[in-house]
């Protein structure tokens, strides 16, 4: 065995023989004699034994990455002889954390968060892998964690900034002229797209694909994924692909452009089958998005192919596969036409289980709802579930987190649930589920259906609303919590102080005050909050109508989204 194992088993109290056996799909740990033995197919899989048994009978809770809880009352004291934990195969194959950010010092606590928690994927930006040190990388890999090095890629392959002046046929034609591609490696690209049809351009694209796994050896999933947003090309090739009278879908936030299924999956298929010739080992992944949800025509998920489908802007208030969601309805329909087109390639479900990087910290309770959706993934033949996360709002979204690892490896739900909060929060347990439910009950009365953008939630709550979590927060004696519902309130008096006509400038940097000097240890990712309400101040400043984020389709879509909803009333 390997001696980070044997390190963890000694770290955790876990006294246990290790024996490795192909023929089970899982670790198994059985009991005889007082004998504590951890059996599993291999090494990842033994040491999730040992955590298991860590978190079952040994008293340790893997919440919160960095900070193991114990309890001494929840050791056990004699254990039966026979099987105490049978080996069950994984509900998910693929099971993990999408990466918005940069990697820092807090990612090796977060590998080791995902092994305890046994997750074991996690896709990254192709320029934030760049900058991984071989020690991190060797975290994750001990560990058995695959990095997708991908994201959003047509930036990173053919960049602005090496191609732009060398190369303009390259990028995309817009009202009969090459865009200018901006060269800024952070930005995010939002409708800025490539000449797809361009034959060069996609020799380059595989050339560039070769030599970066030829300088990456240890990476096998590599991403070709549209830069954010829209912005196809429109020159004559490209233009053969779409009809330009017909438009997207208002489900996938797309009325406004037509659909990019067919030319983004030709010019993937074709990248694919070139890069295989020289590296059959690599899976190429793409994204099903926007404006591109669905499989086109004739399109084959072939081996060594992996689309990561994501149901941006889901409803929350509904579970993914409910016929009766106006949203989420066609977000069914179209992962069961993917599932229908594998052909010996991967699905992974590209989940925001934070809401997205603008709810800002604003509620989503998905407990039990995650047991069900990862069952039905699994029953539709669906590969992976990985979710957007930050470690710095834990404490809002931890709990969507921790639960959707146990749903993936097919933990029962009501059990698990029950047991998370007596782990949590110890001797605050039932005070705890008053409380979440409170606020899930809070997400309820918005109306059928909820979308995470700020919008929706503080047009239809009252002041009172976010006063009565404060109050049945106070009692959890958790500065975070405590700290999230003041946040959430004041966040609503801003919101209604701007409606009301009153609201200043110096009210919104006041609030970004309060919020920078809230003393929370995982509340906010604090550096979304100035991107945000600059949107905000800039409304007051030219006395535009603040909506969101100032772009005029996700506005023109919202007010649209907004009046659908209040006829479900």
């Amino acid at each position: 065995m390997n001696d980070f194992l044997l390190q963890e088993a000694k770290k955790y109290n876990v006294s246990a023989q290790f024996d490795i056996n192909k023929n089970l799909p899982s670790f198994q740990i059985t009991v005889k004699d007082h004998q504590l033995t951890i059996a599993a197919p291999d090494e990842t899989e033994l040491l999730y034994g040992v955590y298991d048994f860590a978190e079952k009978f040994n008293g340790f809770c893997f919440f919160e990455p960095g900070e193991d809880l114990f309890h001494a009352d929840k050791v056990a004291k004699d254990l039966p002889d026979g099987v105490l934990i049978p080996a069950r195969k994984p509900l998910l194959k693929n099971r993990g954390f999408i990466q918005e950010f940069p990697f820092d010092h807090e990612t090796s606590m977060l590998f080791d968060w995902m092994a305890k928690n046994k997750l074991n994927y996690l896709q990254t930006w192709l320029k934030y892998y760049d900058d991984l040190s071989e020690k991190v990388k060797q975290e994750a890999k001990i560990r058995g964690i695959t990095i997708e090095s991908g994201h959003h890629s047509f930036n990173y392959w053919i960049s602005g900034k090496d191609y732009g002046k060398s190369h303009p046929e390259f990028f995309a034609e817009i009202n009969g002229k090459r865009i200018d591609p901006t060269s800024n490696r952070s930005s995010l690209l939002l409708s800025e797209q490539l000449c797809t049809t361009n034959p060069e351009l996609r020799n380059e694209l595989v050339k560039n694909m070769l030599l970066y796994c030829q300088k990456h050896p240890e990476i096998k999933y590599i991403s070709l994924v549209p830069n954010d947003g829209f912005g196809w090309c429109e020159c004559q090739n490209c233009s053969k692909f779409y009809d330009k009278n017909k438009r997207g879908d208002f489900y996938s936030i797309s009325e406004h452009v037509y659909p990019a299924d067919k030319i983004y999956q030709q010019l993937f298929n074709e990248v694919a089958d070139k890069l295989h010739k020289k590296r059959p080992d690599i899976i190429l992944t793409m994204c099903a998005y926007i404006n591109y949800c669905r499989p086109s025509d004739g399109f084959k998920l072939k081996k060594g192919m992996a689309v990561n489908f994501a149901p941006y802007w889901r409803c929350v208030n509904h579970e993914i596969f409910d016929e009766n969601c106006p949203i989420n309805s066609h977000y069914k329909s179209d992962i069961l036409a993917w599932s229908k087109i594998k052909d010996g390639g991967e699905i992974n479900i590209y989940e925001y289980y934070m809401g997205v990087n603008f709810y800002l910290s604003l509620p989503l309770i998905h407990f039990r709802e995650v047991f069900r959706e990862i069952k039905w993934y699994a029953d539709h033949h669906i590969d992976g579930i990985l979710t957007q996360f930050h470690i710095a709002h834990w404490s809002v979204y931890g709990m969507n987190f921790y639960l959707m690892a146990k749903a993936a490896r097919g933990e029962n739900s009501e059990t698990t649930i029950d047991e998370v909060f007596k782990n949590v929060f110890g001797d605050n347990a039932q005070k705890a589920k008053i409380f979440y439910t409170a606020v899930k009950d809070l997400l309820k009365n918005l109306g059928k259906c909820h979308i995470t953008y700020p919008y929706a939630i503080l047009s239809r709550t009252t002041e009172e609303d976010f006063k009565v979590l404060v109050e049945k927060a106070k009692p959890l004696q958790n500065k975070d919590l405590i700290i999230w519902c003041e946040y959430m309130l004041k966040f609503k008096q801003l919101f209604d102080t701007y409606h009301n006509g009153k609201l200043k400038i110096s009210d919104v940097d006041d609030f970004l005050n309060w919020i920078k000097k809230s003393g929370d240890k995982r509340v906010f990712v604090h550096s979304k909050f100035a991107t945000y309400f600059q949107a905000l101040k800039d409304c007051l400043k030219n006395k535009k109508t603040w909506i969101h984020f100032n772009l005029d389709w996700e506005d023109q879509h919202i007010l649209k989204q907004e009046k659908m909803f209040q006829k479900q009333q």
